[in-house]
């Protein structure tokens, strides 16, 4: 039997951004074991890509995952990320697969590029309630 992997790609606060490879058979599993928690939350992104991220990260003190923050706004979805988070494709009916080629490719140059200032408004805004980050990110 041949066991089929996820390829993602893991997204650390500290911005240690690795391509990891999940089991297929326990995607869940590893994708709670990958982002050290018990339950996870799933952000919908442009382009069928999906980020996992820990459920309980603004509340039990994880650190602000501004790249993971930035991916997601610059892929339609301006949301706040604390922990790490895991990007992998998706289904049209929400299946969990790996990222293809271009998907990867998409995320890579997310990462790659500075966001545009309408990109850069809508985080900053995201981030008025936590006004150091704010500040950090006008001096830019």
């Amino acid at each position: 039997m041949t066991t089929t992997t996820i390829r993602s790609v893991k997204i650390n606060p500290t911005e240690t951004i690795i391509t990891l490879d999940l089991d297929g058979a326990n995607s869940g599993t590893d994708i709670a074991a990958a982002i050290d928690c018990r339950m996870f939350s799933v952000v919908d992104l442009a382009d069928s890509i999906d980020l996992f991220v820990v459920d309980e990260g603004l509340i039990n003190g994880s650190t602000l995952n501004l790249p993971a923050t930035v991916l997601a706004h610059l892929l339609g979805n301006p949301t706040v990320i604390f922990g790490t988070a895991i990007a992998v494709g998706t289904t049209p009916d929400g299946k969990t697969v790996g990222l293809s080629d271009s998907q990867l490719a998409r995320v890579q140059k997310a990462f790659a590029q500075k966001p545009d200032p309408g990109t850069a408004d809508t985080l900053v805004d995201s981030l008025s309630p936590f006004p150091t980050i704010v500040s950090m990110l006008r001096n830019i």
